[in-house]
């Protein structure tokens, strides 16, 4: 018995040695579907390494608002197909998320590149159409509108008579305040835009995946600043074409400074009409007869919600804010009062 055991074990010993027992990865970019393999998984790609690294110090692998899906709560569910990764394949593929559990945006989020053969393709590549209808075609970075957009139409959702249920554009306006559209725009006010409008041809790209610092701030991370290395990203705005060297703070010229005041302003005016609780939210529950007196509540949440003080679209952001400081001290979007925060009167 054991010798047949002996036998058997010297005969496989033999037969691996002759026919080789080492797997080999094939490179098998001469096949049907010229399909390399080694383009994404080599060993020395240090751009994609660099690229995992960056993304990890992003807001998107944080997964901070992951809990915005079905399984947390059923009022959630409209908020998975942007908060989670299983959520976003669905809305866009129209097949219905498999499985109990949702997981952060992730590289397959936003490529897909063992179904497109390419790792540059994007699983979004048309125009985003704004909730306004208003069209946002900025090359990549159209993937990035199909989310960061504020989800109501201005024009419609705001209304006379209007009470208050979780009221305010969607928590990330980004898309519509940088081509300058979907504010509440105050008739017989003349609303402008600044160059980023129209020289930031991809868009969030151009400035959000700059050059990247490390790991700190842009490429991957879509980070501006951070808050630990006190690194600024400027990298996208010092090219021959937008600012040519001239940045040398987020705060250029001002800029933040100037919107955080108005933003302050406006605030504190709302906040003494009723309109903004102490969290600086629509109150909850009031009911506002006046669609111009919403309105300004509309534009505040709707720059407070771009994030960017102003860096966006300057111009547009401070258009919205003034004027609707302006009406609600005078009744007029384009009468300056003399005196702010006298006699404001507003019919709720």
């Amino acid at each position: 018995m054991k010798l047949k055991i002996i036998l058997s074990f010297l005969i496989l010993l033999i037969f691996f040695l002759i026919t080789g027992c080492e797997r080999k990865v094939i490179n098998e970019a001469s096949n049907d579907n010229n399909l390399n393999c080694f383009t994404c998984h080599g060993d020395d790609d240090f751009a994609l390494i660099a690229a995992k690294g960056q993304w990890q110090k992003s807001v998107h692998a944080s997964g901070n608002n992951i809990d915005r899906n079905r399984n947390y709560s059923s009022r959630y569910q409209t908020c998975e197909k942007c908060h989670t990764n299983e959520g976003f394949i669905a809305n866009i593929s129209g097949v219905a998320a498999a499985g109990d559990n949702f997981s952060a945006i992730g590289c397959f989020t936003c490529h897909a590149p063992h179904t497109n053969g390419t790792l540059a393709a994007l699983r979004v590549e048309d125009a985003a159409t704004l909730a306004n209808g208003t069209v946002f075609d900025r090359d990549e970075a159209n993937l990035c509108a199909s989310c960061h957009q504020g989800r109501e139409n201005a024009d419609t959702y705001v209304v006379d008579n209007i009470k208050f249920t979780r009221f305010g554009p969607h928590y990330g306006t980004q898309a519509d305040m940088l081509i300058g559209s979907n504010g509440y725009e105050y008739a017989g006010y003349e609303y402008d835009n600044s160059p980023h409008t129209n020289v930031a041809t991809k868009g969030c790209l151009n400035c959000h995946m700059a050059p990247a610092i490390g790991y700190a701030v842009g490429g991957h991370t879509f980070n501006m600043y951070d808050s630990i290395s006190g690194h600024e990203n400027y990298n996208g705005c010092n090219v021959e074409s937008c600012h040519d060297g001239e940045v040398d703070t987020l705060d250029y010229d001002g800029v933040q400074t100037e919107i955080e005041e108005l933003l302050d302003s406006l605030g504190t005016i709302l906040q003494n009409a009723g309109l903004l609780d102490s969290t600086l939210h629509a109150t909850e529950g009031l009911t506002v007869s006046d669609k111009d007196s919403s309105g300004a509540v509309y534009n505040f949440l709707f720059v407070e919600y771009d994030r960017s003080e102003g860096v966006h679209n300057t111009e547009y952001a401070k258009g919205l804010l003034e004027s609707s400081i302006n009406f609600m001290n005078t009744g007029n979007p384009n009468e300056v009062a003399q005196h702010r925060w006298n006699n404001i009167a507003i019919a709720h």
